[in-house]
């Protein structure tokens, strides 16, 4: 095969245009070129490739062994790059993206989907992933690139190259089955917890906060059954095996109630953060824009 540069994309179109009329004046007139603009790209295509393509008899043309075997490679490197090309001007007019969002379990997926719902009116096939993972492990992803954005509490750690924007504001309550004594209580005091089990997540501020509430009134409070899923510490819960702090937002099972806390261990922010510097897709602009522009108490006042 001669060494004469890479294969160009216009000569693997004129070929395919002539490999489907087999004539030289009809592929060019499909092509939108001259004939001997097209016979040179076809000559220089078929040196790149090391033999003829076509047998040339006068009026006839038909593909050669070579020819036969390159023509459907051909047709799919000219349909990818088509593809490729149609894509590309659909995403610089906004009608499809991608955006990756970090979600930790201990936030509600209600912080994004009202974003969402507006950014898929906006741009019809948008793709979207929710990444979940504890809040240290979106931080890192972020600045690895595996996620566009992430919702991360302000008790978490973020580097400086982090930007992040403030969301809502949240407290915690105490879960439990219906059938236990503090469920009579409109109201928890921190008093009351002695000797009860708390179901925890790992690395949990407000859990840490709670223990420290406790200790300061001298109460005994069991911190057992670690987990990071939100959902099965509420099935923890729901099956009697200990009490539960609940982020005020986050939508409780069947099966158990939540009551608030007399004195409440300190309510959270919830942020949006993005690594600084970084060029935001069409996709994540319009997402930053609209989450910011959201009245979040409203919205989960209205349930």
């Amino acid at each position: 095969m001669a060494d004469n540069g890479p294969m160009e994309l216009h000569q693997v179109r004129y070929c395919v245009a002539l490999c489907k009329n087999l004539n030289f004046t009809r592929a060019a007139e499909a092509c939108n070129v001259t004939q001997p603009a097209l016979t040179r790209a076809i000559q220089k295509l078929e040196d790149e490739l090391g033999g003829p393509l076509f047998e040339r008899e006068r009026s006839l043309t038909q593909l050669t062994e070579l020819g036969r075997l390159m023509r459907p490679l051909l047709e799919q490197t000219l349909a990818a790059a088509e593809a490729a090309k149609a894509q590309a001007t659909r995403f610089r007019k906004r009608e499809t993206g991608s955006l990756r969002i970090g979600l930790p379990p201990s936030i509600s997926a209600r912080a994004v989907t009202s974003s969402l719902r507006e950014l898929t009116r906006r741009i019809p096939e948008l793709n979207v992933e929710l990444v979940m993972a504890d809040e240290a492990d979106l931080v890192e992803g972020l600045l690895q690139g595996e996620a566009d954005a992430a919702f991360v509490s302000s008790g978490t750690d973020r580097p400086d190259r982090l930007n992040s924007w403030a969301m809502f504001k949240e407290n915690f309550h105490i879960g439990m089955t219906a059938a236990h004594p503090l469920a009579q209580s409109e109201i928890i005091a921190v008093a009351a917890l002695a000797g009860e089990t708390l179901l925890a997540r790992r690395g949990c501020a407000a859990t840490a906060s709670l223990r420290h509430l406790c200790a300061e009134a001298g109460v005994s409070l069991r911190l057992r059954h670690l987990c990071t899923s939100e959902e099965h510490l509420q099935h923890l819960a729901a099956s009697g095996l200990g009490l539960v702090l609940v982020p005020q937002h986050v939508p409780i099972l069947s099966g158990l109630i939540a009551r608030p806390l007399a004195e409440p261990v300190p309510e959270r922010t919830v942020l949006l953060a993005v690594v600084g510097g970084r060029r935001y897709s069409p996709a994540l602009d319009a997402f930053i824009k609209l989450s910011r522009a959201r009245d979040f108490a409203a919205e989960f006042a209205l349930g």
